[in-house]
């Protein structure tokens, strides 16, 4: 259609198949913890689709920001099977679990930090423990930590611990539902 109506008929029926693949392997990848479905990992084994880490500070985890983007994707699809539906209610809902109310990720005396701020838009943690569900953070050393302010302050400063970008997903919901 618009600008790829020029695009063949092979190569349309080609893309289609591996859009069709790669929403199998989204779904498969969708965690599933005590039976339920929860979010995604932001990085996956190729073989075993297991969450698993990339750079040292990137903990195997639930992360919030891959989870809305691949939420707002299937969201987008022209059909929904039952399983995508019953995958995208479920993502929702673990987001909408997760959400942190009335706090904001600012510079607090030249460090961020996570302050009280009554109203501020909804946030989440980058990631999320898959034993415990609560927000987990790592450092260079590889070292985990439950607090953001318990690691160095280089990579406090400078990664997006907190951040709005699931919102896009709770906002997509509205109109997909």
């Amino acid at each position: 259609k618009g600008d790829f109506a020029f695009t063949p008929a092979d190569l349309r029926t080609a893309a289609a198949g591996a859009s069709r693949s790669a929403i199998r392997l989204i779904l498969r990848a969708q965690v599933v913890i005590d039976g339920k479905r929860t979010a995604w990992p932001q990085q996956v084994d190729a073989l075993t689709l297991a969450p698993t880490s990339a750079r040292n500070y990137e903990m195997p985890s639930l992360s919030s920001s891959e989870s809305g983007d691949l939420l707002v994707f299937l969201m987008r699809q022209p059909e929904s099977t039952v399983e995508m539906k019953a995958a995208i209610r479920d993502g929702v809902a673990w987001l909408q679990a997760h959400a942190i109310h009335d706090r904001a990720w600012e510079k607090a005396g030249g460090d961020r930090a996570l302050v009280v701020q009554p109203g501020a838009p909804l946030i989440w943690s980058r990631y999320y423990s898959l034993t415990t569900g609560q927000p987990v953070f790592g450092d260079r050393d590889r070292s985990i930590h439950d607090d953001v302010a318990d690691i160095s302050a280089e990579r406090r400063n400078g990664y997006s611990w907190y951040n709005t970008t699931a919102a896009r997903a709770l906002k997509a919901f509205e109109r997909w539902k």
